[in-house]
């Protein structure tokens, strides 16, 4: 007889959202590279378009992320045992808070540097 548990489809948005916002960190990195010159070490105009697009989206998706995670740990609850996914939704959580993290240490950082000069 088959197994016919769903997997809970905010868990899955979740978890998709964090990598999402994992890859995209990874898509900066690839084109801050790229747009460095290798010559003459100028930086090539395309960096701040590369960044205006990578924070927005890191941004949307990882709050995205933490929200359809804890959506869906809530209907997995209500549900019993219906549905899986509780895997997927804290990974998504996990992925998404650590982005929120990373920006307040960053932005600490830069506070600190600034009342310290």
């Amino acid at each position: 007889m088959e197994n016919s548990v769903k997997t809970n489809r905010l868990a899955l948005i979740s978890f998709i959202c964090g990598i999402l916002a994992l890859l995209s960190l990874g898509l900066y990195y690839v084109l801050f590279g790229k747009a460095y010159g290798t010559a003459t070490g100028n930086i090539n105009p395309l960096l701040p378009s590369i960044m205006d697009l990578t924070v927005p989206v890191r941004n949307v998706f990882s709050g995205a992320a933490v929200i359809t995670g804890i959506l869906a740990l809530v209907e997995i609850k209500k549900k019993e045992g219906a549905e899986k996914g509780k895997l997927l939704a804290w990974v998504g959580i996990l992925l998404g808070a650590a982005w929120f993290l990373v920006r307040i240490v960053v932005g600490l950082v830069f506070l600190l540097g600034e009342i310290l000069h």
